[in-house]
């Protein structure tokens, strides 16, 4: 049998749409729900537990979670941000275990947009997701402490991106599909001298002339975090085209 009890949160006429009133419903499958509804509905704000252990508790719309909610595993991962038609969607901090969480945005229920990924209280990535998996520009901090910042595709690397290593040294590395293909130190090359915005770059490519660079190649500023990919240098300048800013993290910012 499903035991109900309301309790009115105000008087006045009756509508077609009736003001929310706080109820207490238990489920004949042993599910708990405690707060407001409105036309047999949950509206308002309220806390669901089900049988099995999971709970719930926020805001509601029409029998869905809609708006800010915290959703809590028998496990003790809990899940606390917005909600959207009852899944998480827009800002959310995901936390599992001691020091591990996702904290950034959601997509219909997937970690999709910006975030940054925790795990014993280190950050090991910040960037973009898709579909729960790193994919677009993001920057990971491995476990010899070095830092890569570059491009990602469903969850592995791909293309050109710079690593920071602990002795400060700055690395050009190339990648396809999680394989790493190429890797160079980023310095000054005097023989082949390329200037960008009055800043000297490191140019890899072919042409040199008279000590500059010139032709296409690869170029990417001495402090790592600007790139041209397929750059065309003229007599040690870059042409106009599309400068890359590199993925600089939150823990690299202080």
């Amino acid at each position: 049998m499903l035991a109900v009890v309301a309790f009115a949160l105000g008087s006045g006429f009756a509508f077609a749409q009736q003001e929310p009133t706080l109820h207490q419903r238990d489920y004949e499958n042993g599910d708990r729900y405690v707060g407001t509804m409105r036309d047999g509905m949950r509206h308002g704000h309220g806390r669901y537990e089900w049988e099995h252990g999971h709970v719930y508790e926020g805001a509601y719309e029409n029998d869905l979670p809609e708006g800010q909610g915290r959703y809590t595993w028998p496990s003790g991962a809990q899940y606390s941000g917005e909600f959207q038609r009852g899944l998480r969607h827009g800002q959310g901090r995901f936390t599992w275990g001691q020091g591990n969480f996702y904290e950034g945005e959601y997509q219909m229920g997937e970690r999709t947009g910006v975030g940054v990924r925790v795990r014993d209280g280190t950050p090991v990535y910040e960037g973009s997701f898709l579909d729960g998996v790193r994919h677009g520009e993001g920057a990971q901090i491995e476990g010899s402490g070095d830092v890569f910042s570059g491009w990602y595709e469903a969850g592995l690397r791909h293309g050109t991106g710079v690593r920071r290593k602990p002795d400060g040294s700055l690395w050009l590395e190339s990648w396809q599909v999680g394989v790493l293909t190429d890797s160079r130190r980023i310095e000054r090359i005097r023989q082949c001298a390329l200037f960008v915005d009055g800043q000297e770059w490191m140019f890899d490519g072919e042409g040199c002339i008279d000590g500059k660079a010139h032709g296409p190649g690869l170029a990417v500023s001495l402090r790592g975090d600007r790139l041209a990919a397929g750059a065309n240098a003229v007599l040690g300048r870059l042409r106009p085209m599309r400068v890359r800013e590199l993925y600089v993290p939150i823990w690299e910012n202080g």
